[in-house]
């Protein structure tokens, strides 16, 4: 027989839409965030200097990425370090840091050269 009344858990459910009288919001995103997001495209923009990071931006204005980088990677050692200092720090390494994509492409390229290479050469009579 077909149940015309609100089951228990129907009469619980406090997710916004659905067939309750009065839905209760879950608390997500209902909050303001703790702290400012400022994404990483207008922090490169914004070009913190800071005095830590002195000897790292002159190494990069010269040409010096490695030294450049390796400088960062103090600051971002350095447990005392101002979290501007360390921010500035991470976005150096990630300016300098090499592209990926061509090496993964070329690696993908030369192991399916290989396989049809030996396709070939156990299949081909």
């Amino acid at each position: 027989m077909a149940q015309n009344s609100q089951s228990v858990t129907a009469s619980r459910a406090t997710v916004p839409g659905t067939a309750n009288e009065a839905p209760v919001a879950p608390p997500l995103f209902t909050a303001p965030p703790r702290r400012a997001y400022i994404p990483d495209a207008m922090r490169l923009k914004e070009s913190l200097a800071t005095p830590e990071m002195a000897r790292s931006r002159t190494l990069f204005e010269e040409g010096d990425f490695t030294s450049a980088r390796a400088e960062a990677r103090k600051i971002l050692k350095i447990k005392a370090a101002p979290a501007q200092a360390r921010m500035e720090a991470a976005d150096l390494i990630d300016r300098t840091d090499i592209d990926h994509g061509p090496i993964a492409t070329a690696v993908a390229f030369l192991i399916l050269l290989g396989l049809m290479l030996m396709f070939f050469a156990t299949n081909g009579k």
